[in-house]
């Protein structure tokens, strides 16, 4: 029998001692229980007339003490439930078809470089005031801007007329985002893009209100989204509380959601770095939700369906750095991808084999994917050649590398394997690892960097404009500043085609080719590409997300109570 689901705040009192038992009974207890038998733990709570009823409360969990809860950064952890409390332009669902949100009509000119947006009326913030274009204006203007250090922004607002400048930091403004009135937003293109529409469609750039986050410098107000603060959010919930020190996040419902009453009254996002304390929590029902290890022991005590998940289009791996030594010589970047065995790679990171193959094509799981893709093989005899025709062919003369991106047991795991390797092959010892992700701050670049780029919009070339091509973040940051004026031209002409233009597809596949020859990626297959259900127990329902890994539509979650 699971332990009784006590309030809310009982339960945030008992987490510290909760982590302590839990570690004492993962290994005590015979683990027996199948998914199909589990019950959701039952909450209670009084209501206005002092009867018993019970209360919605959603606990998920992130293995990281997140200290930046701001909606502007696009990545990380916590980004994960950003849709719980920032409304975005549109929305994707998991099928790729396209959704209203904050804008309900969206018309292009006739050559498709100039897009107007419509808010929708309703459309209003937690205070109850309405989310207006110059809000819409302000936020993305903000969120170019390098301070802000949004990690994806380049996804979404590549080509608006005057982005790179302020990207760069040369600018405040984009003259190609204007408010025409309080709820039409226009947008004007450095060149045509029929899909520019889609692209926006995210929460990652949800508007926010201006008055509130974005000072008279233009720039974001600190902690302005900290409940100490007052913050005025967007999504179907609002932060009540965040303990910075405990890891431990609140969100309650947001009455003046426009599109629908949240059906949750609560959710909590705990901080628990330990994956072995969190498939216990689960197992036990004191979560609803998190990031387990998809090992044997965690598919034993939550069931093989927790880990439901398909095929999403993306690329992930280990990046390499072509701007910086030893890995900006091409040989030395064949000699370390040839050295690797990518299937000893997928079985470290799919232990239960399911998924794909790594296959390191950019393509994969798209209209766009090339049937003749040849995945780079291991060769360790080749890699010893591509080594000796390196200017490092003496191990005494490589630099230290750094691995950025190494944050989980997993993908430590992966890269020891790569390491050693390395070790094996070449004689190479001087290896550092960082668990830094997203970004990066040392005081000097990683040589090869953990990460990885997928697209919400099924399309060729929109996944390789977020991945390959130079403006974008895995290229600028990942890839230490990758730029192939070839690749760049080709994906740039690909944009340009309409959606079903055949073209679209060759001229990706053309890039992707460019760059598979230049040896800059050590593939990973994570045995599937996101559950499409959101990682929660079987007593959660409505946590449908998209490619991503955004909840859809927050407010239709709901638990399952149970009495016991």
């Amino acid at each position: 029998m699971l332990s009784k689901h006590r309030s809310h705040k009982l339960w945030l009192r008992l987490m510290a001692l909760m982590a302590i038992v839990l570690v004492v009974s993962a290994c005590a207890g015979p683990a027996t229980q199948t998914t199909t038998e589990m019950e959701a733990p039952a909450a209670e709570m009084e209501d206005a007339d002092g009867e018993m009823m019970d209360e919605q409360i959603f606990r998920a969990t992130i293995p990281f003490f997140a200290q930046d809860w701001s909606p502007l950064r696009g990545g990380g952890w916590n980004m994960h439930y950003l849709a719980f409390w920032n409304a975005g332009p549109m929305y994707i669902d998991e099928h790729g078809a396209l959704h209203p949100y904050v804008f309900n009509e969206w018309t292009p000119n006739e050559d498709m470089t100039v897009w107007t947006f419509k808010i929708d009326p309703d459309a209003v913030y937690s205070d109850g005031s309405s989310i207006t274009a110059h809000d819409v204006v302000a936020t993305w203007n903000l969120i170019a801007h390098p301070a802000t250090t949004h990690q994806r922004v380049t996804l979404f607002l590549t080509g608006v007329a005057g982005f790179e400048d302020v990207f760069n930091g040369e600018a405040m403004e984009m003259p190609g985002v204007v408010a025409l009135d309080d709820s039409t937003v226009e947008v004007t293109l450095e060149g045509p893009d029929p899909l520019f529409h889609k692209k926006i469609a995210t929460n990652l750039i949800g508007p926010v209100k201006a008055s509130v986050a974005i000072g008279e410098d233009g720039f974001e107000v600190a902690e302005w989204w900290h409940p100490k603060n007052n913050p005025v959010t967007s999504g179907p919930f609002m932060p009540e509380s965040i303990d910075l020190n405990r890891g431990v996040v609140t969100f309650v419902k947001n009455p003046n959601f426009w599109l629908a009453e949240p059906k949750l009254d609560t959710v909590t996002v705990t901080s628990i770095e330990d994956t072995t304390i969190v498939t216990t929590m689960l197992a036990n029902g004191e979560l609803d939700q998190g990031w387990p290890p998809n090992d044997a022991t965690s598919q034993q005590l939550l069931g093989s369906d927790f880990f439901e998940c398909s095929v999403a289009p993306g690329i992930g791996g280990f990046f390499l750095n072509p701007n910086i030594e030893p890995t900006n010589d091409i040989n030395f970047r064949k000699a370390l991808v040839l050295a690797v065995d990518r299937e000893q790679i997928f079985n470290l990171s799919s232990p239960d084999g399911r998924g794909w193959t790594p296959t390191g094509e950019p393509l994969r799981a798209l209209p766009g994917q090339d049937p003749d893709f040849v995945p780079h093989p291991y060769d360790p005899e080749a890699a010893q050649e591509a080594m000796a025709a390196s200017a490092y062919s003496d191990a005494a003369d490589v630099p230290k590398m750094i691995m950025a991106g190494v944050s989980s047991p997993g993908t430590e795991l992966l890269a020891q394997y790569m390491a050693e390797q390395w070790r094996q092959l070449f004689g190479i010892e001087a290896i550092e690892m960082s668990p830094q992700f997203d970004s990066y701050e040392g005081p000097s670049q990683p040589a090869l960097f953990r990460d990885g780029a997928g697209v919400r919009v099924p399309d060729s070339a929109l996944m390789l404009l977020g991945s390959l091509h130079s403006s974008s973040n895995l290229a600028r940051n990942i890839m230490g500043g990758y730029a192939d004026p070839e690749v760049d031209a080709l994906i740039e002409e690909a944009v340009t085609k309409a959606a079903d233009d055949p073209d679209r597809v060759a001229l990706s596949r053309q890039a992707q080719r460019l760059f598979h020859e230049q040896w800059m990626i050590i593939p990973i297959g994570t045995g599937c590409g996101g559950s499409a259900k959101g990682n929660v127990m079987p007593w959660v329902h409505g946590t449908r997300r998209n490619a991503d890994a955004q909840f859809l539509e927050p407010w239709t979650i709901y638990i399952e109570h149970v009495e016991e």
